[in-house]
């Protein structure tokens, strides 16, 4: 895995960031969650390493069509923020995924309220193949080239979608005091949304040291936009 990544960013030592989601369809623009980012260090089965929380809480007029919160828990590497273990709980049922070496070193699993059994996915482990959470995480440490695009391969619902992160260029205005750099996360196939809208995903990361998320922008197809940005 190690081989295919140049220099990473300075890992953070421990963070807490807070997101607004808001979204936008012509005239509206309604704020429809906050999401919280809690990075760090600790202790699971026996090892170093980082774990990630993701909270998202889902205001109340919008919980006529989203569950009312969102928990996602992923563990990587310490040092060296490499994806370990992904969990997704939902209304519905849950979704977990491990990685290891090897052609069967990403094991991707779920169950839904009328499945008798888990349905379980296996991946060779290349590097460049995960969930989301571990993809945000990569985007995050990776040394990009400007305009030279890093192919990955996205674990969505147990299926392999094809892509390529791209760092498109700095940008000093969007957030005042810091500078973005805006990275393009397009994906090949179907979108990150349930519809399979969402093929694009713009991330700006501040261009200091450990690259912290500043925002985030998918454009739903005919349907609007989700933009996500930090409460700085």
């Amino acid at each position: 895995m190690l081989l295919t990544q140049p220099a990473k960013a300075t890992e953070p030592v421990e963070e807490e960031l807070v997101y607004e989601i808001r979204y936008l369809y012509g005239a509206i623009n309604a704020k429809v969650a906050t999401g919280t980012f809690v990075l760090r260090p600790d202790v699971w089965e026996g090892q170093d390493v980082y774990t990630a929380d993701i909270y998202i809480k889902v205001k109340p007029l919008f919980r006529l069509f989203l569950l009312p919160e969102y928990d996602v828990t992923g563990h990587f590497t310490r040092p060296g923020m490499n994806p370990l273990h992904y969990f997704c709980p939902s209304g519905r049922g849950w979704g977990e995924c491990r990685y290891t070496e090897g052609e069967k070193g990403v094991h991707y699993w779920r169950q839904f309220d009328k499945m008798p059994e888990p349905e379980h996915f296996y991946y060779p482990n290349d590097g460049r193949t995960m969930e989301l959470m571990s993809l945000l995480y990569f985007a995050r440490k990776y040394e990009f080239v400007q305009g030279e695009a890093v192919p990955v391969k996205m674990l969505l619902a147990g299926k392999i979608y094809n892509g390529n992160i791209t760092l498109v260029g700095e940008d000093s205005e969007r957030y005042p005091g810091h500078v973005a750099q805006e990275l393009h996360l397009e994906i090949i196939g179907r979108g990150l949304m349930e519809n399979g809208s969402g093929n694009l995903f713009v991330v700006w990361r501040d261009a200091s040291a450990t690259h912290p998320v500043l925002g985030m922008y998918v454009p739903l197809g005919k349907k609007g936009t989700m933009l996500v940005n930090n409460c700085l």
